[in-house]
């Protein structure tokens, strides 16, 4: 059962090492507990994990009205400049399974959608850059960038059939740090096509060429909804005014009690698409709740976003200890595990809530506890209490690069 794979993954969450998070869009990434939702052998969609294994850190941005579906060479809308994290900029409509987990990570540069069923463990992703963050010369593919973790490189091998009217490449993965995209095995390989005008994407999936045709097929541009947060900011100070990026992951019919994950990471104004996010503000929430640490660290490798979760093993822990306090009647643990140049905070359970803060620990304006006792609003644990604006005062800048 979904839930219980959910569950499972949360209760270890202090039973893993959060591995080094380098902050630049590579840093947060891996904050939080393992991710509980994006692909993991045939069970979860993105995985996050806080004090447990990883997130990641990752930049968003800026949201223009999303161009019709494109039709020909000549009227092409022209691509956004930037994409709104809070409003992902299109949807995959059609998968060539059932997924149980369906979610988007959004950056200024770059929009990658992801959807995985449970029980096959089969997995679709599809990636949107920007205007001007993708370059194809002759056979070479170049998207993204390493510093914010969208980079993805790939190898154009021949033509595909047409993506709603515009030329499509079959194309094979050579390199890149956007997970969770996956090296070409035997016959499979990603379609690369432009979506509009100065804008290209990628797709690939688990199943054949014929479906990762028609996922590219059925995106569909500014019909989406606002990503929900069970959470909000207020009163932080302007070096974390600016929304930087934002995911949301849950079942493709979410209801009242269907498990849901939200993250936020919020930084300055001044931090430029594309490029490495300082001193960032990562709040990770879930509506999945967690046992308290057990006070125990793992020497084990834990997969980054979009990696399949490795199976903790203990044979190697060592005793910590949790340091911890009450923070506004709920019960958090500070720096459990310890994160090298990083005050982290995490709530296991806030009224039906899972929570995770991270800061830097030499930098940071505001402590992670200060943030939970005086500028963090929880919004309880049903998605349909959830807010769209979860930092009151963010800018989600609409200028160019």
């Amino acid at each position: 059962m979904l839930e219980s794979d959910l569950r499972d993954l949360f209760n270890r969450q202090a039973a893993a090492k959060l591995p080094r998070s380098p902050i630049s869009i590579p840093a947060v990434r891996r904050i939080g507990r393992a991710r509980m939702l994006r692909r993991r052998a045939g069970a979860i969609g993105s995985p996050i994990l806080a004090a447990g294994a990883v997130v990641a850190v990752v930049l968003a941005g800026t949201f223009a009205a999303g161009p019709g579906k494109p039709s020909s060479t000549s009227g092409v809308p022209a691509a956004p400049k930037l994409f709104n994290p809070l409003v992902p900029y299109a949807a995959t409509t059609w998968y060539p399974y059932q997924p149980s987990l369906v979610g988007s990570d959004d950056w200024h540069s770059a929009l990658l959608l992801r959807a995985s069923a449970r029980a096959s463990g089969e997995s679709t992703e599809v990636v949107l850059y920007a205007a001007g963050w993708c370059t194809r010369a002759g056979s070479k593919l170049s998207c993204g960038t390493t510093a914010a973790a969208t980079r993805l490189d790939g190898t154009v091998t021949g033509r595909a059939p047409d993506v709603q009217g515009q030329p499509a490449y079959w194309t094979r993965y050579t390199g890149g740090n956007l997970l969770p995209m996956r090296p070409s095995s035997g016959d499979a390989e990603m379609v690369a096509f432009q979506y509009a005008r100065g804008g290209w994407a990628v797709a690939e999936t688990t199943g054949s060429r014929a479906d990762a045709i028609r996922v590219a097929s059925s995106l569909q541009y500014g019909k989406t909804a606002h990503l929900l947060f069970p959470f909000r900011l207020t009163g932080l100070p302007e070096q974390w005014s600016e929304v930087l990026f934002a995911s949301f992951t849950h079942p493709p019919a979410a209801g009242a009690q269907s498990p849901a994950e939200s993250v936020l990471l919020l930084g300055s104004p001044a931090t430029r698409p594309g490029t490495a996010a300082k001193n960032p503000l990562t709040v990770v929430a879930s509506n999945m709740t967690a046992v308290g640490p057990h006070c125990r660290t793992a020497a084990v490798k834990v997969g980054r976003v979009g990696q399949r979760l490795r199976r903790v093993r203990h044979s190697h822990s060592r005793t910590t200890t949790c340091p911890s306090m009450v923070i506004n009647g709920y019960r958090v643990y500070l720096n459990t595990p310890p994160v090298t140049g990083k005050q982290t905070l995490f709530t296991p359970d806030a009224d039906g809530l899972y929570l995770y803060e991270q800061t830097v620990a030499s930098t940071a304006l505001l402590s992670p506890t200060a943030v939970f006792a005086h500028h963090l609003q929880l919004l309880g644990a049903n998605p349909a209490s959830w807010t769209t604006t979860p930092a009151a005062g963010e800018t989600v800048r609409l200028d160019n690069p």
